[in-house]
């Protein structure tokens, strides 16, 4: 999320209380997370794109210390220039924010932590050993708020936020048990804990709530469904109509439309968290397509290829190619 307007965005409903309680395959200890030792002899990575992940310009890791933030760590590795009391990242490496009224362009950093996007601003985040630290510069002319994306994978699974790790559930549908079986052991053999592989039926009220979910099924699942018809809101660049899987550019227009075969893997920080979309605690992950094929190639994809779509927003998998959105 941009963070000169964190707070005005995110839209956080305050509870007065939670009882953030997983089901027996992936529960939670008293406070909706299990949290990971700080280790500050660590190492961390920071990356720098631009235009949603498309080019690398800096890829580096970094030794943290005790207090080490991510702004220490990015000015560790480049030269930033900041704005709005230091607090507002205006340029990488003479890289600077854009403006043309003209063309309705408009081009900032944005940053996340483990791929999400980060409800606390960079100088306040402190940094634990195995973060993924990632820097975009893109145009924000229709989405500011992207909450999540899927090129720091296997982040947020591994180390989740400000090192509190929400279990990992993924839910399939119909005949891809052994699909999610198989992501479930690429996670794990990358080091994630807490996975469970669950039926669409299984799913409790409370694990769609305070878990992480990906959802591995068609566009005619239910759950899909409900986040396909508000993608606009989750920050999606792309959504399903009729047999289609339409493709957006930066700007929100359509830029492809993908037939039979075609798969989708994006993410959204989760919806159903009764704190918000904003939250920063807990994804939701959409591996899906037109039909069961795409959905399999969208699989395969997330298992055996996360080469192809490092560092991306969110891709389309089509004619057997990885398609980095938005295009």
């Amino acid at each position: 999320m941009r963070h000169r307007r964190l707070a005005s965005l995110i839209g956080i409903v305050v509870l007065v209380a939670i009882l953030c309680s997983c089901s027996a395959n992936a529960s939670l200890p008293a406070n909706g997370t299990s949290s990971l030792p700080t280790d500050y002899s660590s190492s961390v990575k920071v990356v720098v794109t631009r235009d949603f992940g498309k080019q690398i310009l800096v890829e580096q890791t970094v030794i943290i210390g005790e207090d080490t933030t991510a702004m220490d760590a990015l000015r560790q590795i480049a030269k930033v220039n900041t704005k709005y009391g230091g607090g507002f990242v205006s340029a990488i490496n003479g890289i600077g924010s854009e403006y043309e009224e003209s063309s309705n362009s408009k081009k900032d950093w944005f940053f996340y932590i483990n791929g999400i996007s980060s409800i606390v601003g960079a100088n306040d985040y402190v940094l634990r050993g195995g973060d993924i630290e990632h820097w975009d510069f893109r145009d924000w002319s229709y989405h500011e708020f992207v909450p999540a994306i899927v090129g720091d994978f296997p982040q947020p699974f591994l180390s989740g936020f400000q090192g509190k790790v929400r279990p990992t559930i993924i839910i399939y549908h119909r005949g891809l048990k052994e699909y999610a079986q198989s992501l479930a052991g690429r996670l794990s053999e990358l080091g994630v804990k807490e996975i469970s592989v669950q039926g669409y039926d299984q799913l409790t009220q409370g694990d769609q709530e305070h878990c992480n979910l990906i959802l591995l099924g068609t566009k005619d699942n239910e759950l899909i469904s409900e986040l396909n018809d508000i993608y606009t809101r989750l920050g999606f660049y792309a959504y399903f109509s009729q047999e289609k899987l339409v493709a957006l550019n930066s700007k929100g227009e359509v830029a492809s439309e993908y037939g039979a075969g075609s798969g989708l893997i994006q993410a959204t920080q989760n919806p159903w968290n009764p704190k918000g979309v904003g939250a920063s605690e807990n994804v939701v992950w959409v591996v899906s397509g037109s039909d069961e094929a795409g959905v399999e190639s969208a699989a395969r994809a997330l298992i055996d290829h996360q080469a192809d779509f490092k560092y991306a927003h969110a891709v389309v998998i089509a004619g057997g190619k990885v398609i980095k959105l938005p295009q």
